[in-house]
C-alpha cells in the first residue's frame, strides 16, 4: 500500500476531506467540500427553514461502552455496546467514489481516504472532537455560506472526517433526507433522527472506537444490515424481504440469495434508494431490480450484482442499467466459467485467479493479493484474495474460508487468504 508522507497527508485531508471545526459552530476557511448538492440546496436565498435550529438531542440511555463499525460498500453504521448487549444498525450514504486514476483513494470511497493514508481501520470519537451542533459551512470554492449541516451534531473520526446530518433538503424540519449511497465528499451522512440517537448514546464518552472498512460488515453467519430490508439486499428466506411482495431470489454468482419482488411492468420504489426497474426473471414472470446509478456506483454495494444493460419484462425495447447475478471478475471473486474472470484471471474451482510465481497485482477498490501455493487452483501459485478474521473474513465470498497460507516459492511469508472450502 502506498503511503504518503505527512506533509502529503495533510494537503490531501486537505483536498479530500469534510471539514470539522472543533470550536465554534462557524466553519473556518479551509471549509471542504461536502459533495453534491441539489439545485434548491446550493441556493444562498437567506431562507433557511430550519436549518438554523439546533435539533433537539434525544433523552436516551448512554451506552457504557460503545464501538462503531463503518462499512463503506454496506453503506451501514453498526453502534455496538458489547457490556449491554446494544446492537443497532444505521443506514449511512458515505464518499462518492474517486475516479480519479491519480488519487490515493482511486477505485474507492472518497472516506477511504483515512485508512489509505494512515494504514489503519481504527479511529476514535473523543468529547473534543465532537460539536453537537454544527450549521454553517463555506464552499472553499466559491466563499457562498450554506448551513447545510442544518444543527445537527457533527462527529469527527480522523480529523476533518466525520459522521453529520443527510446534507440534501437541509432546511426541513428533520435535518433533510438521507441518500444510501456514495453520495459524499468523504465524510459519512445519516439521517438527522439516527445522527441524534448516536450522539445521545456516546456523548461523554472519553473515547469511542471507530472501525472503518470497505467491506460489508459481517457476523459469522450474515451480512449486517438493516431490519428492513429492500431491493438488492442480501437474504436467505423470502421472509428476510420483508416488504410488500419480496422474495429471496438466488444469486449463482454469489452463492447467496438477494431480494426481488415480483413485476410485470414497473416496481415500487423507496426514497433514499436507487430507483428500480422490472426485468425478466430466469425462472420466469418479471423480478424488481435496482437501476445502476451513481449512487450505487456500478453496483458496488450488492454482492456479485452487477451493471448490465436489460429490456423491461413487458416490453424489451424500454432498457436500462441495472443490477443483476454476475461477476466483477477480478482474483477473489466468485465464478462459474472463465467468462466471468476479467484482466488475465481465470475460473479456478469457482473462483477468479491468475498463476504466480510470488507476487501478484492489485486492483484499485478490492482486497490485496497473495501468491500463495493453494492446492485446490491448481499447481504453483495462485493469487487470492487477503482476507481479516477479526472482521469475521468481509472480504471473501461464500464457500471460501479465511486461512493462512504461506507465499509460493517463500514458505515462511504468510498471510490470510480466500480459499475455497
Amino acid at each position: 500500500m502506498r503511503l504518503l508522507t505527512p506533509a502529503l497527508s495533510l494537503l490531501a485531508a486537505t483536498v479530500l476531506g469534510c471539514a470539522a471545526d472543533d470550536t465554534t459552530d462557524e466553519t473556518a476557511a479551509d471549509d471542504l467540500g461536502v459533495g453534491e448538492l441539489g439545485e434548491a440546496d446550493q441556493k444562498a436565498d437567506g431562507n433557511w427553514g430550519a436549518a438554523l435550529t439546533c435539533k433537539t438531542v434525544p433523552n436516551l440511555p448512554p451506552l457504557a461502552r460503545p464501538e462503531i463499525i463503518v462499512s463503506l460498500d454496506g453503506l451501514t453504521l453498526h453502534l455496538i455496546d458489547r457490556s449491554s448487549g446494544f446492537d443497532k444498525v444505521f443506514p449511512v450514504g458515505v464518499g462518492a467514489m474517486d475516479k480519479d486514476p491519480n488519487s490515493l483513494t482511486y477505485g474507492d470511497s472518497l472516506s477511504h481516504y483515512p485508512i489509505a493514508a494512515y494504514a489503519k481501520n481504527d479511529f476514535v470519537i473523543k468529547p473534543s472532537t465532537i460539536q453537537p451542533c454544527k450549521t454553517w459551512w463555506t464552499d472553499p470554492d466559491t466563499g457562498q455560506k450554506l448551513p447545510v449541516f442544518a444543527g445537527l451534531p457533527f462527529l469527527s473520526w480522523s480529523g476533518s472526517y466525520g459522521i453529520h446530518g443527510p446534507i440534501d433538503n437541509y432546511r426541513a424540519a428533520n435535518g433533510g433526507n438521507l441518500r444510501r449511497g456514495y453520495v459524499s465528499h468523504g465524510c459519512v451522512r445519516m439521517a438527522g433522527a439516527d445522527v441524534l440517537e448516536l450522539y445521545a448514546r456516546i456523548k461523554g464518552v472519553a473515547s469511542v472506537p471507530v472501525h472503518v472498512q470497505r467491506e460489508a460488515e459481517r457476523t459469522a453467519t450474515a451480512r449486517v444490515d438493516l431490519p428492513s430490508r429492500w431491493i438488492g439486499a442480501e437474504c436467505t428466506l423470502d421472509t428476510d424481504c420483508n416488504y410488500s411482495g419480496g422474495f429471496c431470489k438466488p444469486n449463482p454468482w454469489s452463492g447467496r440469495g438477494f431480494c426481488s419482488a415480483r413485476c410485470t411492468s414497473t416496481c415500487a420504489d423507496r426514497a433514499g434508494q436507487p430507483t428500480t426497474f422490472c426485468v425478466a426473471d430466469p425462472a420466469g414472470g418479471g423480478m424488481c431490480v435496482a437501476r445502476m446509478t451513481a449512487v450505487n456506483d456500478a453496483c458496488r454495494p450488492y454482492d456479485h450484482l452487477v451493471a448490465q444493460a436489460r429490456g423491461r419484462a413487458s416490453n424489451p425495447a424500454v432498457t436500462a442499467t441495472v443490477c443483476v447475478p454476475g461477476s466483477r471478475g477480478w482474483v477473489g471473486d466468485r465464478c462459474l466459467a472463465d467468462g466471468d474472470c476479467t484482466s488475465g484471471t481465470a475460473c479456478k474451482s469457482g473462483l477468479c485467479t491468475i498463476a504466480c510465481d510470488r507476487y501478484c497485482a492489485d486492483q484499485p477498490g478490492y482486497a490485496d493479493t497473495f501468491c500463495a501455493r493453494e492446492a485446490t487452483l491448481g499447481s504453483g501459485g495462485s493469487c487470492v484474495r487477503t482476507c481479516t478474521p477479526a472482521s469475521n473474513a468481509s472480504e471473501c465470498p461464500a464457500s471460501t474460508a479465511c486461512v493462512a497460507r504461506a507465499r509460493n516459492g517463500q514458505p515462511t511469508v504468510t498471510r490470510n487468504v480466500c480459499i475455497p472450502r
